[in-house]
């Protein structure tokens, strides 16, 4: 029975990489995209369904961590799988949001926030202390994808649950403030770099992965946050000052995270169409960065339902009420290619044993 158990943890094992939880991200954003919508039968389901995901892959990461320290830290300072490991950050705050807008949880929100400060500290100083310091230095080619933008959404996402948590005090929503402006650049600072990467060298359809996906992304998190402070912060002196600035910084992030949608689709059809790579729906065609395709989708939705109430654009909410069934549509596919791919993997594993 022992071994048996020990069985069923190391093909676990095998399943597992800190960017599954980006599933855990995609999950919540839909849940409280439905929840905006209106579906909250939905949005309940999608909910326990991601505390679930959550606690499962905990478990995993824990264990990983405790048995399998070395190779844990050799992901964590490569350039290809070190910015996966933001996705834990991320879904945290997922989880963060949802036990306050679901179960109105605000100490569990704070202690969750708390929990991911100190994790964001560690790794984000640490993953670019990393590759600052290594003498294994990779070209630019060969090392920045859209996946490094993980870090600005980690940054973002704290700033969101920081204005969910902050009860409109003005400590929360500066720190949420500087952390949206702090996101904003580093957008920048990466976006630039990766356009240059993907518009200058050789890219292949392999290479270009759902991870690209973050390029939009990114801004509909920025655009959320730049909303949540616009929504919330109306009572505090410096906010309101700011409110200009606020508004064209936020409304830039989600045009430019729509000017993505359009090339991401073409560049999807080319990978997928053209040059034959398998879709995520079947079980050799699945891989965990799918998530971070689906995770945008949402976030897409759930940014430009608030930033018509807050720019009071009544007609904007055209947009989330049609792309929910997109993004939902685009979770149902990755999910069946996620069970195809463990079925396979455990009849493999099992013929094997």
């Amino acid at each position: 029975m022992k071994q048996s158990s020990n069985n069923i943890w190391t093909r676990a094992e095998h399943y597992f990489s800190p960017i599954d939880f980006a599933m855990v991200m995609a999950t919540g954003i839909l849940s409280i995209a439905a929840l905006l919508e209106g579906y909250t039968w939905l949005a309940w389901l999608l909910y326990y369904t991601d505390v679930f995901l959550f606690i499962v892959l905990f478990i995993f990461m824990l264990r990983r961590l405790l048995v399998e320290w070395p190779l844990f830290i050799k992901d964590f300072m490569s350039y290809e799988k070190g910015p996966g490991v933001f996705t834990f950050i991320i879904a945290m705050c997922m989880i963060g949001n949802q036990v306050i807008l679901f179960n109105s949880w605000q100490t569990l929100g704070q202690v969750i926030l708390t929990v991911a400060v100190m994790t964001w500290i560690i790794v984000n100083y640490g993953f670019f202390f990393f590759v600052t310091t290594t003498n294994r230095k990779k070209s630019l080619k060969d090392g920045i994808s859209g996946s490094w933008l993980l870090s600005v959404v980690s940054i973002q996402a704290i700033a969101v649950l920081i204005i969910y948590c902050s009860n409109q005090s003005e400590t929360g929503l500066f720190i949420a403030t500087c952390l949206f402006f702090t996101g904003s650049v580093f957008y920048l600072y990466l976006m630039s770099l990766i356009i240059y990467r993907i518009s200058f060298f050789e890219l292949h359809a392999r290479d270009l992965g759902a991870a690209y996906w973050i390029n939009m992304g990114a801004t509909a998190i920025t655009a959320l946050a730049g909303s949540l402070l616009l929504l919330n912060g109306h009572e505090f002196h410096l906010i309101v000052a700011l409110t200009p600035f606020i508004k064209g910084l936020t409304l830039l992030f989600w045009s430019a995270g729509t000017w993505w949608i359009p090339l991401l689709i073409l560049l999807g059809i080319w990978r997928h169409v053209i040059r034959k790579v398998k879709t995520p729906i079947t079980a050799s065609g699945y891989s965990p960065t799918y998530w971070a395709f689906v995770f945008p989708l949402g976030m897409y939705t759930a940014s430009t339902y608030r930033l018509s109430e807050t720019l009071d654009l009544a007609f904007l909410k055209i947009i989330p009420d049609y792309f929910i069934f997109i993004a939902m549509a685009t979770w149902c596919a990755v999910m069946t290619g996620l069970i195809r791919h463990l079925l396979e993997k455990n009849k493999i594993n099992g013929a094997i044993s």
